[in-house]
């Protein structure tokens, strides 16, 4: 690569886990022209089309359109939509904001469907009615754990890691630019006795820049321009895109992605009964 060519986006062992994991998804999900077969998704109507529907409803209806992007729209599922305020704490004397760690806007668990089976259960705030991108990137996170409910083999790294794959799993599926947005936030609100908060946290488990890597790695193994997604990105992960891009296209990743050692990572398959 030489001196001066594109510096790897990563830490080395953030790199090689996600090598890993997207060599998890090939073996797991279909191989690359199962990939190929998948779509990016954006914002700009042509995936979430406007809705007279507002509430629940728009929730139910925009979880449905997540799944059929993510190949599994015939899958049952059942989407509980909770109240609830966020936790929040005051950390300056300006009265600023912020989430401690890392939010989980949503859960995800497979629950019995009252007639001997079992049903997706997947359970998000209603206060994401707000902003709909957040709450696809919500909806996303949870499809990729229902995406991956049919795997019996470990995900590399082990439970630790699970979410982080999760994530990384929702950017395979096309949900790279919503997770991207949505992972870091900030607003203003109003605040108790007048005046304003400013309110900020983290949504989801892989970093910006982790995801703008496993972004630029997932539309190249799709045979896609992942700079396609730069215009509906917020300019620092743009550059983050970019960056990871120039990095990927160095390289042939395909080669690279199974190169990985999952055993290593312990992804074994576990036994059938």
């Amino acid at each position: 690569m030489g001196w001066f060519g594109p510096k790897r986006p990563l830490s080395a062992d953030e790199w090689e886990w996600q090598l890993a994991a997207f060599r998890w998804l090939l073996e797991e999900f279909g191989g690359i022209e199962a990939h190929r077969g998948g779509m990016l998704a954006t914002p700009d109507g042509a995936c979430f089309l406007d809705s007279r529907l507002s509430g629940d409803a728009r929730a139910r209806e925009l979880l449905g359109q997540v799944m059929a992007i993510a190949g599994i729209g015939d899958w049952p599922v059942r989407l509980v939509m909770a109240d609830g305020a966020t936790q929040l704490a005051q950390v300056s004397e300006t009265l600023a904001l912020t989430h401690e760690g890392r939010l989980a806007a949503g859960t995800f668990q497979m629950v019995d469907d009252g007639g001997g089976g079992w049903i997706a259960e997947i359970v998000a705030s209603r206060e994401q009615l707000a902003d709909e991108a957040g709450l696809v990137a919500t909806l996303g996170h949870e499809t990729a754990h229902y995406y991956m409910t049919p795997s019996r083999r470990a995900a590399p790294g082990g439970p630790d890691c699970e979410e982080l794959l999760t994530d990384l799993t929702a950017v395979w599926l096309g949900f790279g630019i919503f997770l991207g947005n949505s992972a870091r936030y900030g607003h203003h609100q109003a605040g108790e006795g007048g005046g304003q908060w400013y309110v900020s946290g983290w949504q989801g488990y892989l970093s910006e820049r982790a995801l703008m890597t496993a972004l630029a790695i997932s539309e190249t193994l799709a045979g896609r321009d992942p700079m396609a997604a730069a215009p509906y990105l917020k300019p620092h992960l743009a550059s983050d895109l970019r960056d990871a891009a120039r990095y990927v296209a160095r390289r042939d990743m395909m080669a690279d992605v199974m190169a990985a050692d999952l055993a290593a990572y312990g992804a074994v398959v576990e036994a059938r009964a």
